[in-house]
């Protein structure tokens, strides 16, 4: 019984610079095939974000744990405002919440230095990792990396009850193995919550390239139908990949329309 659908996106030129200015008529808005009618157009630049930053610190990433950890100072000293709240998670054999919500940089901080030395509190339901079937019995092998478990509880439970701008920032290969929620579920979490995912992919070329190939294109499609940004995390280029998402995220369109009851009826 939605009244009102809500559709958060962000316009680009081919340069990929946000595009200002829009009016309801320059967009079309398909649900189920269905035209649908935007009665309701929002661009605020100075709405307050609500971010959470999930760094991979699986036995993949360990060459790029310090990087990480100055990525996410980075990311703090060149977007976050006072009003904005930001959330760190770490993804490795768990999901962790490593600092909760807060728009205390001293807090993020504290947090940053921490990742990949100590384990913190499991966010959402634990890991249980792969399910194999023996001949009589059916186990669980650990979680390597519970990377679209940590986006998929991230959503759920952080961004989703939050109000505002929302995103999730990845610092990742891509590379995701044990999930109990996998890829899917992760993006109709981020969907259901409003929040796009921009990704930073740190990948050591020494894992197989036919899996790094995969979890590239795993990262692509989480962004693409989240409405972020995907880039490579070149130290020289972190600077200004943060530069185009904070752009990216104050510049978000918010696009409002209603459902009729007989449309409604058919999405269902």
């Amino acid at each position: 019984d939605v009244n009102l659908v809500r559709v958060p996106c962000v316009v680009t030129d081919s340069s990929g610079a946000p595009v200002p200015g829009l009016r309801r008529e320059d967009f079309v808005v398909l649900e189920g095939g269905v035209p649908q009618e935007v009665k309701y157009l929002w661009q605020e630049a100075d709405l307050p974000l609500t971010v959470g930053l999930i760094a991979d610190v699986s036995v993949s990433e360990y060459p790029f744990i310090e990087q990480h950890r100055q990525t996410v100072l980075q990311f703090l000293s060149r977007i976050l405002s006072p009003d904005d709240r930001v959330f760190l998670i770490s993804v490795g054999t768990q999901q962790r919440l490593v600092t909760d919500l807060t728009n205390s940089v001293e807090r993020l901080h504290a947090g940053a230095e921490t990742l990949g030395k100590q384990e913190a509190e499991v966010l959402g339901d634990p890991c249980l990792g792969w399910r194999h079937r023996f001949l009589y019995s059916s186990i669980f092998l650990p979680c390597g990396t519970a990377l679209w478990n940590g986006v998929f509880f991230s959503a759920r439970l952080k961004l989703r009850p939050a109000t505002g701008r929302k995103a999730l920032v990845l610092l990742t290969d891509g590379w995701d193995t044990g999930s109990n929620h996998g890829l899917l579920d992760a993006i109709e979490a981020c969907q259901g919550a409003d929040a796009m995912v921009y990704s930073i992919r740190f990948a050591d070329p020494a894992w197989s390239a036919g899996t790094l190939v995969r979890a590239k294109r795993d990262l692509e499609r989480i962004v693409r139908e989240t409405g972020g940004l995907a880039f490579e995390g070149e130290p020289e280029k972190v600077p200004g990949i943060f530069t185009s998402i904070g752009t990216a995220l104050r510049s978000e369109y918010v696009l409002g329309y209603t459902l009729s009851t007989a449309d409604r009826k058919s999405v269902v």
